[in-house]
């Protein structure tokens, strides 16, 4: 026998094994799931507005029709066991929202969620955390880096703060930075001049020294927390060249008007939530099973939990 009928042989085995692995399930046999209202609220006292996001899901192995798309005509609303009023639809931002000098969310009550959209109901219970958190001590300051392509000056902060003691108490840190400095404006040599602005900018947070911005204190009640190193790259230098020698540096000028320090004292199904969107969005690893979006939401999927958010502003 010739070595390429051998070969030809040995691919057509395992073609063969491939296709015995290949099983076609009828659409009969396939699980049969409906789609549910999906709902999303985090409620806080320093919230100037109360904002509810009501979606649908799509399931698997069906052909209903659902996109997951916006619900715009459901009934929603909110009751702290004595007051209850109902939160209109806004379509400018697609989501359902009321100011709280309307309906005040105070820190230490429970607050139920209703939503209905005439066929499916979907429900939520949480409480605000009575007490604030506020850091204690911060850091504030720069890095430069340099390279072929670009250079960057990176602001950076970090904060820390003393945990309640006897409470269970799940953290969020955020931070921000009103910048004030130059940009252009013009499109030409003849046009060209300079305009401060002011803009906020978020840090982002590092974790590759073993802290997470979602933090509780298990196992370490009353102790000194850290928060991870947050990073803000700065605006750079400039140059525009018109031609014709007409070459402008723009130097930025950056200066801080104010630095946001805020820690959130959230209810545990914020934490949960949140650290489990965070779960799925950083496991890359192929051959770990995707983990489950966690989900208070009673008859649907989702979250409404609550926060109290205790802000240390910096102003040079």
């Amino acid at each position: 026998m010739r070595l390429h009928s051998i070969i030809i042989i040995l691919i057509s085995i395992c073609f063969s094994a491939c296709e015995s692995l290949i099983t076609d399930i009828p659409a009969d046999k396939l699980p049969r799931t409906e789609s549910k209202l999906v709902v999303q609220s985090f409620i806080s006292p320093q919230s100037p507005r109360i904002n509810v996001v009501v979606t649908e899901s799509v399931p698997l192995f069906t052909d209903s029709g659902n996109k997951g798309g916006v619900i715009r005509n459901a009934l929603v609303k909110i009751s702290d066991g004595t007051k209850e009023v109902a939160i209109p639809f806004d379509s400018a931002s697609t989501l359902y929202s009321i100011d709280t000098s309307v309906f005040p969310i105070i820190a230490g009550k429970t607050y139920s969620l209703f939503v209905s959209d005439g066929n499916r109901v979907a429900t939520g219970v949480c409480t605000v955390p009575a007490g604030q958190v506020l850091a204690t001590s911060y850091k504030l300051d720069t890095s430069f880096s340099s390279n072929i392509f670009e250079q960057d000056t990176v602001l950076t902060v970090q904060m820390s703060w003393t945990d309640a003691p006897r409470d269970t108490n799940y953290y969020r840190v955020r931070s921000s930075v009103d910048l004030e400095y130059s940009v252009v404006e013009g499109t030409s040599a003849e046009t060209f001049k300079e305009r401060r602005v002011k803009n906020r900018f978020n840090f982002n947070w590092d974790e590759t020294i073993g802290r997470n911005d979602y933090q509780s204190d298990a196992n370490l009640d009353g102790a000194e927390f850290t928060s991870p190193l947050g990073r803000t790259v700065l605006p750079n230098v400039i140059v525009y060249d018109y031609g014709n020698g007409n070459k402008f540096t723009l130097y930025p000028k950056a200066k801080i008007a104010m630095v946001m320090l805020e820690i959130y004292n959230t209810d545990v199904h914020y934490f949960k939530y949140h650290r489990s969107l965070e779960m799925r969005g950083t496991s890359d690893n192929p051959f770990i099973e995707p983990s489950l979006i966690y989900s208070n939401i009673s008859g649907g999927l989702g979250c409404f939990a609550a926060y109290n958010s205790g802000q240390v502003t910096y102003r040079p």
